[in-house]
Order: structure tokens, then sequence, then C-alpha cells
């Protein structure tokens, strides 16, 4: 009966393991199609009388180079808030300046670009589009899920998300900006057919996926690049004497002579 007990105890371990890797690592598209319902359910907390909440936009890319998907945008007079969701589980290494952020579950290490670096390509469309200077919008990415294992800037949270957004109380946009701003979104969603802008946004992405990886906006950020490296395994789950989590990946920091 002990053996039994034993064995059973072993195969729940197990299951659930594997089951907390495939989960954390199953296709991201549909994780990430999944993220952005969960943050636009709790979007709708936001007051509406002072927020304006928009979803899943195509907007054109600042440089002009195709388009560009905008998971959330909030419209307040305490500015514009451009949303990146990611729904990663696991524990999470990442800093500003590294150009690629490190998901590890259960032993498996995955390495992902760095969402401020995507969420910068955004905050740029959306200026753009409504002639607002960056001082106006903020930059925020919301992991739905998943355990921060190095410090994190201010603008990268997992929870309390319309928290974070209310903290905003400087006025930013006057009513006529507000107006203004509200109405070139509501435009900008008649004029989009999103079935066909998200099968032209895939093909543009796979096009530079053939290209070579790039840093988005990388020429446009201040300082230096940090090039991350893994950081170390974790242990087994299920493993006597379990560790403290691992230190923070290395990194070497690349001068912007060196990355150009």
């Amino acid at each position: 009966m002990v053996l039994l007990a034993a064995a059973m105890i072993l195969f729940l371990m197990v299951t659930t393991s594997l089951v907390g890797i495939l989960v954390g690592l199953r296709p991201i598209r549909s994780k990430g199609a999944a993220g952005e319902k969960l943050v636009k359910k709790r979007l709708e907390d936001l007051n509406p009388e002072l927020y304006r909440v928009f979803h899943d936009l195509y907007l054109p890319r600042a440089d002009g180079t195709g388009l560009t998907q905008v998971d959330h945008v909030v419209i307040s007079r305490f500015g514009v808030f451009v949303l990146e969701t990611k729904n990663y589980d696991g524990w999470i290494f990442g800093s500003t300046r590294q150009k690629m952020w490190t998901q590890s579950i259960f032993g498996r290490n995955r390495q992902f670009p760095n969402p401020l670096h995507q969420n910068y390509l955004h905050v740029q469309a959306v200026k753009v589009l409504l002639g607002l200077v960056d001082r106006k919008l903020h930059s925020l990415v919301f992991f739905v899920d998943g355990d921060f294992r190095t410090e994190m800037p201010d603008n990268v949270i997992c929870s309390d998300l319309c928290g974070w957004i209310a903290s905003h109380r400087v006025v930013m946009l006057d009513d006529a900006m507000l107006q203004e701003a509200i109405l070139k979104v509501e435009e900008l969603e008649k004029q989009t057919d999103r079935k066909a802008a998200r099968v032209k946004h895939l093909q543009q992405l796979k096009e530079r996926g053939r290209q070579g990886p790039r840093v988005t906006g990388e020429r446009d950020l201040p300082g230096e690049i940090a090039e991350i490296l893994p950081p170390p395994l974790p242990p087994s789950p299920w493993s006597a004497g379990r560790q403290d989590a691992p230190a923070a990946a290395g990194q070497r920091l690349v001068s912007r002579a060196g990355s150009a």
C-alpha cells in the first residue's frame, strides 16, 4: 500500500508538471489571444466616463513599412495608454535594455523579444495617428500570468492593471484633444477590415522573420542595448531540497557602434 501510494503521488506530480509545461509552452498565438480577452475583460473596470478603451487595432507603422497590431489603447484626459499583453507562465527574466527576455518553466527556457521594445513601435504608431507628443502617451506591458524573477521597470506589471492606469492623474489632453483622439481611433476602426489586416500583418511578420531578428525602434532608444543570456535552469519541481530562484541572467553591453 505504501509503494502504491508513493507511486500515485509521483504520478500526480509528474502529470501536473507536464501539464504546466504544455500549457506554458503552447503556441504563442493562441495564448496571446486568450490573454488579450482577459485583459479586455479587466479593462471594463475602468470608469467609462473617464476612459475610452479600444482593442486589437491595426495601424500603419511609424516608419511606413507595413502594419503593426496594438492589443489595447486607452484614451483619457490623463493621456493615451498603449498596452501590450503577454500571457506567459513561469519565471520571467528581463530588464529595460535587454534585447531578449527569458521565460523559464520547469527547466525549459525560451527567449522572446523585449516587450518594451515591441511596444515602443506601437506607441510610435499611435503617436503618429493621433498627432501627439511623446509625453502624452504611456507605454504599459501587462503579463496576465507569470512570476518576475528580475526587477522590472515600473511600466511592466502583472497585477492591478486598472490601478496602474488610474494612478496617472496629471491632465494631458484638454476636451478638444480628447474628443479628436477618440474620433480618430473610431474612424480607424470603421475603415479597418480586421480579417484582411490580420492576414497582411502576419505575412509581414513572416517576411521580417526571414530577414533576421531586429530590435524594434532600436536606433531610437537611448543608451546601450544589453544582450541577455538565458538564466540557469530551475530545479525540478519535485526534486528534494528545492533551491532558491536562479540568479539574474548574465549580460554583456553592446555599444551603439557595435550593434549598428
